[in-house]
């Protein structure tokens, strides 16, 4: 029996269900990860996320003196997930999520009690300062640098992109380069980032789907104090793959946003037996998702380490939450062209704004090429190129 199926997990699962029903918010349905429309949304978001650390249903690990069990069950962890997607919430693994996980990893007792408790409150939200325009997935390219001063202090210039709620975050989840650039990752460094910071230009992205969900981030020597780095200097890669990892888990872990998505397309698709037959074999795809997800998640309860179990997750999620997506705006023929806003858009334009988003999931975490060449190299063992073709 699957830890996600005992007793004990079955009856959390119904209290979970029922704090969502009686508390949830009314927010606006939209696919993927996605920043607030407005300061309204966004106080709405932290207040949410505030209710749920109240509740004891984030936070478990935490130490107690920073409002925590000091103890985590990582079986609640994943209901809860599961449970918010079912109900059509915004997913939990977003980069105040991960930089919560960092600083209990990585940061000094000082950086933990000066900004866990925020993040609980809801007064804190965070970004993450990772990619840039020549180092996307291949973070060992880096080229924003930190410069140590005299004093201890640090400047940083450089861009970063694609960082998502950047708009709306109070601090920043930063990494940068602190020696030679051939280097490559193993002198980079991680930073706590003040987003208020003298020298910091934000500037939001409009995307296809019509929203600013990312932006770019312009550092023009910003000051940082030396309290800034988070764990130890040069090994930022370190706390770099930590952090990844739990954002490719959660997006792999995702087998219950897809059978969301499958219920609703199977009722767009009506009684037509050749669309019965293309959703039965989605279905079936959507419960492999499921299974790895499920098998990952029991082998780390019993301490089984498989290098490929996220990569291949999270890349077997990705390309099925694509397609689905496809599929949704194919099955609308000539009004696939309607969007959200137009008289007569299929539900609301709903499998549209799916359809335009899905393609960041085969990016975020590590491109979908990079996937399959980690599951290659570090679990196949195979060889980086052919030799001799």
């Amino acid at each position: 029996m699957s830890a996600l199926d005992t007793p004990a997990a079955r009856a959390f699962r119904e209290e979970v269900r029922a704090f969502i029903a009686a508390h949830a918010p009314r927010i606006p349905v939209r696919a993927g990860f996605r920043s607030p429309d407005d300061a309204d949304e966004d106080r709405l978001l932290r207040h949410w996320r505030a209710a749920l650390y109240r509740a004891g249903y984030l936070g478990a690990e935490w130490p107690e003196e920073l409002g925590g069990r000091g103890q985590g069950d990582p079986v609640r962890d994943l209901i809860l997930a599961e449970e918010l997607s079912a109900a059509d919430l915004p997913p939990l693994g977003d980069q105040t999520h991960l930089a919560a996980f960092a600083l209990l990893r990585f940061g000094t007792a000082e950086q933990q009690r000066a900004h866990l408790p925020g993040i609980r409150e809801g007064s804190e939200t965070w970004c993450q300062l990772f990619s840039e325009p020549e180092a996307g997935s291949d973070l060992g390219a880096l080229r924003t640098r930190a410069r140590r001063e005299d004093d201890g202090a640090w400047i940083v210039n450089g861009q970063k992109v694609w960082s998502s709620n950047a708009e709306w975050s109070d601090h920043g989840f930063l990494i940068a380069r602190t020696g030679a650039q051939d280097e490559r990752h193993r002198v980079i460094t991680a930073f706590l980032v003040d987003m208020r910071a003298p020298g910091i230009d934000l500037r939001p992205i409009r995307e296809i789907t019509g929203s600013s969900d990312f932006s770019e981030v312009f550092f023009d020597d910003v000051r940082l104090p030396p309290d800034a780095v988070l764990g130890a200097v040069d090994d930022g890669w370190r706390v770099t793959m930590d952090s990844l990892g739990a954002e490719r888990s959660g997006i792999g872990a995702g087998a219950a946003r897809l059978r969301r998505m499958l219920a609703e397309l199977s009722l767009l698709a009506g009684d037509d037996p050749v669309e019965r037959r293309r959703i039965g074999a989605f279905a079936a795809r959507v419960e492999v998702c499921n299974q790895l997800a499920v098998a990952r998640f029991d082998r780390e309860l019993a301490g089984i380490d498989r290098v490929a179990d996220i990569p291949i997750g999270k890349l077997a999620y990705s390309e099925l939450n694509l397609e689905l997506a496809e599929y949704g705006v194919r099955l609308q023929g000539a009004r696939s062209l309607l969007v959200g806003g137009d008289a007569g858009a299929v539900d609301g334009g709903r499998w549209q704004d799916e359809y335009l988003y899905a393609r960041t999931y085969t990016v975020a975490g590590g491109a979908s090429e990079i996937m399959r060449n980690v599951i290659a190299e570090r679990a196949l063992g195979m060889p980086r190129e052919a030799r001799g073709a």
